[in-house]
């Protein structure tokens, strides 16, 4: 199957992992440089430093007749562009769009883009399909409802910033899974300093759940 990944950081990273694995046709374009080079490096692929909202830069690409494209752009609007442009001139048989605003799910569906996904959108759709807030809690936990999953950006002003975790010594019930930061994954050890702005995924119990996260997000006292 012939796939074209076009921009996205995390995401693109991911996708590339799974379908480089399934020994697809792949194509990835990214317009970061830097990006680029990560990218390749990491999954040993080519990737095309390229615009996906320019015609010629997708020829060059040669991305015709795919049988998937994928836009993860940051703007709603150059995802619409990139896949219609697919779709019209490059005959792509699916096209799918990540969006930031869940009002455009409906609209790019409408205006022909084959599927259009929407985090926000996703999560509202759940809640509508569920008769209660405590429905929708084990619906976003793990192991029926006594595991949970919470993600903290560090601010500079965290008390816990620039401080690795073995300083920081978080209690027993709570584990950091991984820490994101652009554009690298870190899977943490007692060494690992967290960095203002990086993302980090907690997982403890529901009952303890409030209670890490203002430890995590407690700021450091200022000195007037």
């Amino acid at each position: 199957m012939k796939v074209v990944i076009a921009d996205g950081r995390h995401e693109a990273d991911y996708l590339i992992s799974v379908y480089k694995s399934k020994k697809n046709n792949l194509i990835v374009i990214n317009n970061d440089q830097n990006f680029c080079e990560y990218l390749s490096k990491k999954n040993r692929i080519n990737i095309f430093k390229g615009n996906s909202t320019k015609e010629f830069d997708l020829r060059m690409a040669q991305i015709e007749n795919c049988d998937l494209f994928i836009s993860l752009a940051e703007r709603d609007v150059d995802s619409y562009v990139s896949c219609k442009m697919a779709k019209k001139i490059f005959n792509a048989k699916k096209c799918v769009a990540t969006v930031i605003n869940p009002k455009n799910v409906e609209l790019f569906q409408t205006l022909g883009v084959d599927v259009a996904i929407s985090s926000t959108y996703l999560l509202a759709e759940t809640i509508k399909a569920k008769s209660s807030f405590e429905d929708l809690i084990k619906t976003l936990s793990l192991e029926d409802d006594k595991i949970v999953i919470s993600e903290v950006i560090i601010g500079d002003d965290y008390k816990i910033a620039n401080k690795s975790l073995k300083e920081i010594k978080l209690p027993p019930f709570v584990s950091v899974s991984c820490v994101y930061r652009y554009p690298h994954v870190i899977i943490p050890n007692g060494n690992t300093i967290l960095m203002p702005n990086d993302k980090v995924l907690l997982v403890t119990t529901k009952e303890n759940q409030e209670k890490i996260i203002n430890l995590i997000s407690e700021k450091s006292e200022v000195n007037e």
